[in-house]
This record gives C-alpha cells, sequence and structure tokens, in this order.
C-alpha cells in the first residue's frame, strides 16, 4: 500500500518537472514573437508604399491558378467534343464544344503574351483542339455534300449541319465586329487566336460543297457516256434530271430559306446539261436524226419537268435557247432538207415519166402535191412530239424553204417549151399548186399552232404559199401557150390581115379551134383555173391581133376597118359564153379604140381618139400612133408629122416620173414596138 503512494508521488514530482519546462519554453517564444512582431510592424510600413505592385502580383497568381485550373479541364473537353464526333445528334453541341475551347484557348495564350516561350508550349499543346477542328468540319461538309442522300435518309442530319453553318456565319459576323472596334491591336490578336484572324466562310464553303457534289455527279455523264453510249447518256441525263423533284421535296425544307436552294440546284444542273450539250454538238455530224430528235425529245421532257416544279416558263427552256444545240438543229435541218429535195426531184421526174391521172369528174393530176406535203406533215408531227419549240420553229423555216425550192423546181419545168410538156401535164400541174395551196395552208395552221407566239410571228406561211398560186397561174399562161404553138393555130395568125382574114377565114376558124381546146381544158382543170385560163387566152389573142395589125405592111382600107369591127364581134360573141361580158369587152376594147385611131380623117380626131385611147390604156405609146399613121394612105406628109409630134407630147405628158400611170395587158407584151420603136419617125422627119 505505500510503495503504491510512494510509486504516484514519484511520477507527480516528474509531471510538474516536465510542465516547468514548457512554460519556460512558450515563454521565450513569446518573447521571441515580440521581437518579430516589433520587426515585421517595420518592414510592413515599406510594403504598404508597394501596394499596386502586391496587387498585380496576387492578380496574376489568380490568373495563373484560373488558367491551370482551366487547362486542366481543356484536355477533358477536347476529348469529350473527340468523342461526341461520332453521334450526329451531337454536331451542334460539338460545334459549341470546340467554339467553348477556343475561347480558353485565346484567354490561356492572352495570359502568357508576354512570355513568347511560354505561347510556344502552349500553342503545342492546344494542337489537339485544331485536329479535333479538322476532323469536326471534314464530318461537316461530308454532310453537306452528302445533301441529296441525308435529306432523303436523314434530314435531322442535315438541318443540324445547316443550323452549325448559320451559328458560325453569326459568329463570323462577330468576330468581324470586334475586330473593328479592336482596330490597331492586330498583333496581340494574331498571338492569342490565329483562326479568329478571319471569318471561316462556312456558307461560301456550303455552296463550293454542293457545286462539287453535282460536279461529282455530271461526272460519268460529262466524261464518259457523252462521248461512248449516246443511249446511255440520256438515260443517265433523265435520271439526274428527275432528281430535282427529289430536290425540291426533300433538300429545299433542309436549307433556310435565304439559301434559295431548289433554284441554285436547277441552275447548276441546267449550266452542266448544257455543257453535255455543247459535247454532243461538236459531233453533231456522227449522230443520226433520230439521235438527234433523242435528244431534242429529252430536252422538252426536262424542260417539262421544270414547269411542272414551278420554274417560271422562260428559265425552263434556257436549254433549248441557249444555242448549245445550234450544230444539232442545223444538222438535222440541213439533212431534212436535202434528203426532201431529193424526194421531191424523184417525184417531178416520175410525173415527166408518167402520164397525169384523173379524178372521177376528168380533172387531172399527179400524186406529187399530196406526196410532198405528206413528207413535210410527218416532219412537222415528228419535230412536234420529240423537240423543242424552238427546233419546231427551224423546221417551220426549213419547211418554207423547201416550199419555196419545190416551186422552183416546177418553174424550171414551166421554162421548157409548152409543147414539150404537153396540155395535160400542165393541166396537171395546174391543179397540182391549187392543191398545193390548200395543204400548205393546212401544214401552216398545224404548225403554228404548237410554237409559242414569240416563234410563230416570226414565221411567214402565207407569201410562200401564195408561190404556188402564182406558179397555178404560170401554168395557165404556159397552157395558153400550148394553144398558141399548135402548127394550125400559128398557121391561121400568119393570115391575120390578109386576104383570107379579109374574107373570115381566120377569126372564125380561130375561135372554133379554142373552142376545141376548151372543151378539154375545162374537163382537165378546176373551175377557177378555167375561167383565169380563157381570160388569159383572150388576152394573149387581143396582144396577138395588136402586133399582127402593126407589123402587117399593107396600107389600112376602109375594108380593113370593116373586118376589124367584125373581129371584135366574133371574139366577144365567143369569150362571152365562158366569162363574163364586162370582162371581155373590156379586154376587147382596145382593139375598137385602135379601129378608130386607124379610122380617124383628121390630125384634131387623131389626138382625140389617141387621149381617149390613154384613158383605158395609159401605157400605150405615141409609136403606135406613128406606126398607124404610117399605114393610113393619103394623109399627107406634114399632117403625119403633126400628129406623131402631138400624140407624143400628149403621151409624155401623161407620164408619172417618166412611166405610165399603170401598166396594162397589152402594150408591154407587143413585139412590134420594141422592133420599130423611132423607125418611122425618122422616116417622117
Amino acid at each position: 500500500m505505500v510503495a503504491e503512494q510512494v510509486e504516484q508521488a514519484q511520477e507527480g514530482l516528474e509531471s510538474l518537472s516536465l510542465s516547468q519546462k514548457t512554460i519556460s519554453h512558450l515563454t521565450e517564444n513569446f518573447v521571441d514573437i515580440k521581437s518579430m512582431n516589433v520587426m515585421l510592424c517595420q518592414e510592413c510600413q515599406t510594403l504598404i508604399e508597394n501596394h499596386d505592385q502586391i496587387k498585380l502580383l496576387s492578380n496574376a497568381r489568380n490568373n495563373l491558378n484560373t488558367t491551370l485550373k482551366g487547362m486542366m479541364s481543356i484536355s477533358v473537353e477536347a476529348a469529350e467534343a473527340r468523342d461526341s464526333l461520332s453521334d450526329d445528334k451531337e454536331l451542334i453541341s460539338t460545334y459549341e464544344r470546340l467554339t467553348a475551347l477556343d475561347g480558353k484557348r485565346r484567354f490561356a495564350l492572352a495570359a502568357a503574351s508576354s512570355h513568347e516561350e511560354e505561347v510556344g508550349r502552349l500553342r503545342e499543346y492546344f494542337e489537339d483542339i485544331d485536329h479535333t477542328w479538322e476532323t469536326f468540319e471534314k464530318t461537316l461538309w461530308g454532310h453537306i455534300s452528302n445533301f441529296f442522300n441525308l435529306a432523303k435518309e436523314s434530314p435531322q442530319t442535315l438541318v443540324r449541319a445547316m443550323r452549325v453553318v448559320e451559328m458560325q456565319e453569326i459568329l463570323d459576323q462577330q468576330v468581324a465586329t470586334e475586330a473593328a472596334e479592336a482596330e490597331g491591336d492586330g498583333e496581340m490578336e494574331s498571338i492569342t487566336n490565329p483562326r479568329k484572324n478571319h471569318k471561316k466562310g462556312y456558307k461560301d464553303k456550303c455552296y463550293e460543297e454542293i457545286r462539287k457534289s453535282v460536279e461529282s455527279r455530271f461526272s460519268q455523264l460529262l466524261s464518259e457516256l457523252v462521248f461512248d453510249d449516246l443511249q446511255g447518256a440520256l438515260e443517265e441525263a433523265k435520271t439526274i434530271g428527275e432528281e430535282l423533284g427529289d430536290i425540291y421535296d426533300y433538300v429545299a425544307s433542309c436549307f433556310p430559306p435565304r439559301y434559295e436552294i431548289f433554284q441554285l440546284m436547277v441552275n447548276l444542273y441546267t449550266e452542266r446539261f448544257i455543257q453535255w450539250l455543247r459535247l454532243l454538238s461538236d459531233r453533231a455530224n456522227n449522230l443520226s436524226n433520230l439521235e438527234i430528235l433523242k435528244v431534242t425529245g429529252w430536252v422538252v421532257d426536262y424542260q417539262d419537268n421544270l414547269i411542272g416544279l414551278g420554274v417560271d416558263d422562260s428559265l425552263a427552256q434556257v436549254c433549248s435557247e441557249s444555242g448549245a444545240m445550234d450544230p444539232l438543229m442545223n444538222a438535222y435541218v440541213e439533212r431534212m432538207q436535202a434528203t426532201t429535195r431529193k424526194w421531191y426531184l424523184n417525184i417531178l421526174e416520175n410525173d415527166k415519166i408518167h402520164p397525169p391521172k384523173k379524178t372521177d369528174d376528168g380533172k387531172l393530176y399527179t400524186p406529187a402535191a399530196v406526196d410532198v406535203f405528206r413528207i413535210l406533215g410527218e416532219q412537222v408531227q415528228t419535230v412536234r412530239e420529240n423537240s423543242t419549240d424552238l427546233m419546231l420553229y427551224r423546221i417551220a423555216l426549213a419547211i418554207i424553204q423547201v416550199m419555196i425550192d419545190f416551186q422552183g423546181a416546177e418553174r424550171q419545168r414551166l421554162e421548157e417549151p409548152a409543147s414539150e410538156i404537153g396540155l395535160e401535164a400542165l393541166c396537171a400541174m395546174i391543179n397540182n399548186n391549187l392543191r398545193c395551196y390548200d395543204l400548205a395552208m393546212e401544214l401552216s395552221s398545224s404548225t403554228l399552232e404548237a410554237p409559242p407566239q414569240n416563234y410563230a410571228g416570226q414565221v411567214n406561211f402565207e407569201d410562200t404559199c401564195k408561190g404556188f398560186l402564182e406558179v397555178a397561174k404560170e401554168g395557165v399562161h404556159q397552157t395558153v401557150s400550148v394553144i398558141f404553138e399548135d402548127p394550125g393555130v400559128q398557121e391561121f395568125l400568119i393570115k391575120l390581115y390578109q386576104k383570107d382574114w379579109l374574107e373570115a377565114q381566120v377569126t372564125e376558124y380561130l375561135v372554133a379551134t379554142f373552142g376545141d381546146y376548151f372543151t378539154d381544158v375545162k374537163m382537165y382543170i378546176e373551175e377557177r383555173s378555167f375561167r383565169r385560163f380563157v381570160e388569159a387566152c383572150l388576152e394573149e389573142t387581143i396582144v396577138v391581133y395588136v402586133d399582127h395589125l402593126l407589123i402587117q405592111k399593107s396600107y389600112i382600107k376602109e375594108e380593113t376597118i370593116e373586118r376589124m369591127k367584125l373581129d371584135e364581134e366574133v371574139l366577144i360573141d365567143f369569150f362571152r359564153e365562158y366569162i363574163s361580158i364586162s370582162k371581155v369587152e373590156s379586154r376587147v376594147r382596145v382593139l375598137g379604140d385602135l379601129r378608130e385611131l386607124t379610122s380617124a380623117e383628121s390630125p384634131d380626131s387623131f389626138t382625140l381618139v389617141y387621149t381617149n385611147i390613154l384613158e383605158h390604156q395609159p401605157d400605150c405609146p405615141s409609136e403606135v400612133v406613128e406606126k398607124l399613121v404610117s399605114l393610113r394612105e393619103g394623109i399627107p406628109r406634114k399632117d403625119a408629122k403633126e400628129v406623131v409630134h402631138e400624140c407624143k407630147e400628149i403621151y409624155e405628158n401623161s407620164l408619172v416620173d417618166g412611166n405610165p400611170p399603170k401598166s396594162g395587158f397589152v402594150f408591154p407584151k407587143v413585139k412590134a414596138l420594141s422592133a420599130s420603136k423611132g423607125g418611122l419617125w425618122r422616116k417622117l422627119t
């Protein structure tokens, strides 16, 4: 018991000793602290004077701590951005992360801008961000270039891609604004973030990727098929053209309206189709007409497709009106004209060999008219069904030229002696040309129905159609020539104003021969042409009678005057059976006028009758008076000279600008006037 107490007392003494030592040590420390406080207070008094530097140092320390924390997170955020690249749904989030990383990089580079070595190390550290940007943009432009398929398969992805483009455009504008406000601080900006020195131009890049995609789509058509496989090229062009419908339905809605993406695609597609057509035109001579029509047929389908999609007609026709197809159309038209010319020349040659055919009522014709216009009609129909308005316009002009050439070939035939052509062949030609006129008018109407007014207004079928009526008219005159070239008729005409004529053995026999011809011709040709034929025959008869009156050598006597009057009556009685009496009398009147001139008894009566003649026949020259006066027996030379002189003055005073007021059907055709003009005047003077 005592031992335990002693032990406890001993332990207590040891504790007291230890406590004493501790207290002594603390006392010494307080003394040291007091002395240090005095020293520190003295130092603080000097530090207060450097407060600004201490504040800057504190800010730098804080910035450094923030930068370190940011740099510690950059690697994490960059990794997250890389990981999100594989998910198209995260496209916008990835863009936002990368944009945020760009901001942190700019901040870090700005903080270390005073230490070039540190800036270099930081840039190396941030290279991973640049690589991530490159991967991101490669993905973005891959989506844009794949717009056609993406719009149908994953339109949300295409919309996100375009949203990124729009966001970057807004950011570019902000950067441009900041650059303008901070003009003059470009050195710091170039150090802190080279990627911010200029706009990224995502919108322009977007357009460029679309253009490249379109070029790639047309690559096979423009580099392979156009040269080797026309049918394959047409099928490929058709497929590509039909894609515009999907672009309208799917692609356009994925782009902001201000991009006008559908119109852009129409322009890009049309430009390349024009390029394709130009390449085809370069070898137009190697393409058949059928192949050319297939090409123009494709153009029609493409235009119709565009119009169906709401494209304006004028823009839809750019392909056909660009001039790219001109060599193709030229080749087609030239071949068509050459082929048609060969056909109609063969037809006309065949008409020479084979006799004309007869209708049930005896009218003569050959297949030429129907065959030629059947060929022309087929050409128009073929082009209308397979080609463009411009091509139809070109064919219309070509057909007009073919008709003009055909008329020329017929006129060339009419230049042959009428007797060699023959009465029946001429009658058939007259009927053919009347039929050609009707067929040409029908073809004109059907052709001009199809092209737009701006084309139709440039095509003049009317004058060309009337050309067939002119050829028919020339045929009528040649038919009259057949009669007057008849040896029997010639025999009668030679006797005019001779003994047999005075004995009524010419005019009466002549009209009897006319009657035989008229019976045949009336049966051979159409009624409207027959009337023209009778009028032409009457006019030729009058011309021949006047011509023979002026070239005959016998003096005109009383019995001559009486026979001339009988001729007038015979001719009127005959021709009035076929045409109106007014037309007959108007043409026979000139014979009566010349008869009165021939029978005049005084100079005054000569001039009076001649003045009356000029009212009906203003182109009757004074040489007629000169000739008839010379054939009068018993007129003094002085009076004859006076009559001719006065009549010459009367004629010259009637001229307008040196020409007769109008031309008649007689005197320009009288051969005797040109042969004897001036001769008798010299004799009388």
